[in-house]
């Protein structure tokens, strides 16, 4: 009686595993979009119009020529901004269209002939918005198409020129007027952001250059530097400090970025998380805790660099948030405090986007120095 169960028991074993790898092999043999099996977005920096190649694989070599078909799909925009938390736009009719709409694995290979999307121009298309172009495999002629892998999404970057302001010589811009709002005592979920270049990290003591933020009593400080971190660190200084490994090349833009959410801090380097740090701070105080300067700090720690697009928010943003909007976000969306682009180009002054009244202003009073043909993304 035992052995005939035994003999059962191995035959099922048997069955199952027979089963699954047959199962496991249809699953092998299968067409997807090229590149979706590691992520299925894809970004493209555009400044004009433009063109790029898609693709379709198969899991194995093809003894045949195979045959498979694509479209764009503009339908699943809204599906994905849903699914994602993002605001992407489908492109406007007549802007962009496949060159054609079938291509070919050939027999021996598994990578079909590239057929290519047209971005014919840049026309009717909004500065500071994000393009989705969703890309579908439609059919592959006797072969599965794996669904997760069915659709490649191109979001299409606007490259803006735009100024940035020069923080190098000394310059430093502050923000009065935060000092004439009471309700900014208690803030208690913050984000911090901007885009920044160094020229010259500093070389003496205590090493710091300073980039947005108040310092004073360790309030809310992003900036480069410290006596304990090497200078070219960034750091955000403030009841708890956070300070990233990553280190920073001189003559580059960056987006920096942290976020307060009333229980963590999270530190951002070009929309990827590179540190976070369990909070035990309270709420952020830009009324009285000091001035809010972008390119000093306390005794000086002066940054030789350049700055655009700040903005303050009194919210947690979230990563899409910030990966979205590191060019451009609309002066009025929700949650933004203050938001200086510095792209006047000439003046003392950077003027408060969102209508608020917080104008950056020189504290000298001196005119300051602007910086022409500034590209994001890009540099």
């Amino acid at each position: 009686m035992n052995k005939l169960f035994n003999i059962g028991f191995l035959l099922s074993l048997f069955l199952v595993f027979f089963n699954s790898c047959k199962e496991a092999d249809e699953l092998v043999n299968v067409v997807y979009m090229t590149g979706t099996e590691k992520t299925t977005l894809t970004r493209v920096s555009i400044d004009g119009p433009t063109e790029f190649g898609i693709s379709a694989t198969c899991t194995e070599k093809v003894n045949k020529d195979v045959r498979v078909e694509f479209s764009i799909n503009s339908s699943l925009v809204d599906s994905y901004n849903s699914e994602k938390g993002t605001s992407y736009r489908a492109l406007p009719e007549g802007v962009g269209k496949l060159e054609k709409n079938v291509s070919v694995i050939k027999s021996g290979s598994n990578i079909s002939e590239a057929i290519m999307f047209l971005l014919t121009t840049t026309e009717g298309l909004e500065e500071g918005i994000s393009y989705l172009v969703p890309i579908t495999l439609v059919s592959a002629d006797g072969y599965q198409v794996l669904e997760s892998c069915r659709t490649v999404y191109v979001l299409l970057n606007q490259v803006i020129v735009t100024k940035a302001l020069s923080l190098a010589n000394y310059t430093r811009f502050y923000v009065p007027k935060f000092k004439e709002n009471a309700e900014l005592k208690s803030i208690p979920k913050i984000s911090m952001e901007c885009r920044v270049k160094v020229n010259k990290f500093q070389t003496k003591d205590p090493f710091i250059s300073s980039v947005m933020g108040i310092e004073y009593d360790e309030n809310f400080l992003l900036r480069f530097g410290d006596v304990t971190i090497d200078n070219n660190q960034l750091q955000l200084t403030a009841k708890d400090q956070v300070t990233p490994s990553d280190h920073f090349e001189t003559g580059k833009w960056y987006h920096i970025a942290t976020v307060f959410d009333g229980n963590t801090i999270y530190m951002y380097i070009n929309g990827e998380l590179a540190a976070s740090k369990a909070a035990t701070r309270g709420p952020v105080n830009l009324y009285d805790g000091g001035d809010f300067n972008f390119g000093y700090s306390y005794d000086g720690r002066y940054l030789d660099g350049a700055i655009s697009e700040a903005r303050v928010w009194t919210k947690a943003l979230t990563q899409v948030e910030i990966q979205e909007n590191m060019c451009y976000v609309s002066p009025d969306t929700e949650g933004l405090l203050a938001y200086w682009r510095f792209n006047e180009g000439e003046g003392n002054k950077s003027v408060d986007c969102t209508g608020h009244g917080y104008d950056a202003v020189s504290y000298s009073g001196r005119n300051a120095k602007w910086i022409e043909g500034v590209k994001c993304p890009g540099e």
